[in-house]
């Protein structure tokens, strides 16, 4: 049997047990932390464009900070669940049964049971051994066009489909050039083409980031999958706070030297580098930082 609990903000959320969405809001207090917070501090109103909704956890856990939100869930049973944690919390958000891509017509999306979140869109090369079940495909560019209803402007996008990410740009190019979203937050996995994600992004004039330490960094090709990436409006890179690569690689070559920012008393923060006298801290702090000096330069 479900159970109702409520969320750090105030709103309720219909918790099942065959639901690790649902295990994951009753263990952790935020799932996700880093990047709700991110898109809880940088989101202010407008409406958020949830793709890969699932039952809906993360337009609740930003509802307090969103107008408005249109959800896309294809699998039929976690929709549902979706509209019940809608119900609940008398909210006005729209729970849309399709997935998105960069096409019209239906598309084969893998069964694994439930509402498990992992069901991939089978296109292209892409098999599987699982049921699959025949759904609508739309684009969002094709569902706006149709959206007679005026609402607010599209703040915010969160794209989880399990390697479909890319598809999904394409069909968002529209919305992406003329509503200028302030952040879009996208899973990267091993199977999506990063070059491609990137290339994407590029032709609309957004930039791609990842979160470090609560610090947005812009990424490049070589950065690692299996984590939630960003990208914002160029022009919004400075507000933001967005620093480049070239801090990414200072970070990480104080982290290998073993520097640490120590508060020893009164006298305030001093760096040191663990397991070294006094003068060899001395010769390996002057030489990492004048490399971070180099790196900052070439920023």
């Amino acid at each position: 049997m479900p159970v109702v609990i409520e969320l750090f903000n105030g709103f309720r959320f219909v918790a099942y047990p065959d639901c690790y969405v649902s295990s994951g809001l009753l263990y952790t207090r935020i799932p996700d932390y880093n990047e709700i917070t991110f898109l809880r501090k940088h989101v202010d109103g407008g409406t958020l464009v949830d793709v890969g909704a699932n039952v809906g956890s993360i337009s609740l856990l930003l509802a307090d900070k969103i107008d408005h939100a249109f959800m896309f869930e294809p699998n039929p049973i976690a929709a549902a669940r979706a509209r019940d944690n809608i119900t609940i919390n008398s909210l006005r958000f729209e729970v849309h049964e399709a997935a998105l891509s960069d096409s019209v017509g239906e598309v084969e999306l893998e069964d694994r049971g439930g509402v498990d979140s992992s069901n991939r869109t089978i296109v292209g090369k892409i098999k599987t051994s699982f049921p699959t079940r025949t759904v609508p495909r739309i684009t969002l560019d094709s569902f706006l066009e149709k959206k007679a209803a005026k609402f607010p402007a599209i703040k915010a996008v969160k794209i989880d489909v399990e390697g479909h990410e890319n598809s999904v740009l394409r069909g968002m190019l529209g919305c992406l050039k003329t509503a200028r979203p302030r952040l879009v937050m996208f899973e990267y996995l091993q199977r999506t083409s990063i070059v491609e994600t990137l290339a994407i992004f590029e032709s609309v004039d957004y930039c791609v980031f990842r979160l470090l330490r609560n610090r947005p960094l812009l990424v490049d090709k070589s950065v690692e999958p299996l984590q939630n990436l960003f990208a914002c409006p160029k022009e919004l890179l400075s507000s933001l706070g967005i620093e480049t690569r070239n801090s990414e690689r200072a970070i990480s070559l104080r982290e290998s030297e073993g520097l640490r920012e120590r508060t020893p008393g009164p006298g305030g923060r001093r760096t040191v580098v663990e397991g070294l006298t006094p003068t060899h801290q001395a010769q390996r702090l002057s030489r990492v930082y004048r490399e971070c000096l180099e790196l900052a330069a070439e920023s």
